[in-house]
């Protein structure tokens, strides 16, 4: 994917990622092949391979700068957001994104935001954690949320409900 800052690259990119977009509220995933996106975008294959490797990297862009969780920002705290705040912010991100999310999980392709949101929690890393490896934990937590977004879209939970399953969820007590 590209990440430079000329302009023009980043409008093609901005364009395909829309176009993409555009055709999967259509369009199965897995029909949409790269001639529509282009056409939809009004870019040549060149500038389309110049710019993604593959449609799955147009997900992993999209995801990247329309549906990113930032815990700091998303839950209004300085540091480490505390299971509370990162409950409430999530829930509000997978109310607030329930469409984009629905699309994901209909087309099996869901497991790109588990990625997402484990780039995302890097900046919750710490180093001198000791007692459970960092990337495991911030992937066990990834994949926590991802499964409750898709319980979300799927089953319906309800608004309400939501910050207290994730809560309940990751704090344990719903197995007490």
């Amino acid at each position: 994917m590209y990440h430079g800052c000329n302009k023009t690259a980043l409008c093609s990119q901005r364009a395909i990622a829309e176009g993409f977009y555009g055709l999967l509220q259509k369009k199965d995933y897995d029909k949409i092949n790269v001639s529509e996106i282009c056409k939809e975008a009004n870019v040549s294959r060149q500038t389309f391979y110049s710019l993604f490797s593959s449609k799955e990297n147009i997900v992993t862009f999209i995801l990247s700068k329309e549906y990113t969780f930032n815990p700091t920002e998303e839950c209004n705290c300085t540091g480490r957001p505390t299971l509370e705040e990162l409950s409430r912010g999530f829930a509000s991100f997978i109310i607030e994104k329930s469409d984009f999310i629905a699309l994901l999980e209909k087309n099996n392709i869901i497991y790109l935001m588990q990625e997402s949101l484990y780039e995302s929690f890097g900046c919750c890393k710490n180093p001198e954690e000791k007692t459970v490896p960092c990337d495991l934990t911030i992937d066990f937590i990834a994949a926590g949320l991802t499964t409750i977004a898709k319980h979300y879209v799927t089953d319906c939970l309800s608004d309400n409900a939501l910050s207290d399953v994730i809560y309940k969820l990751f704090s344990g007590e719903c197995f007490r």
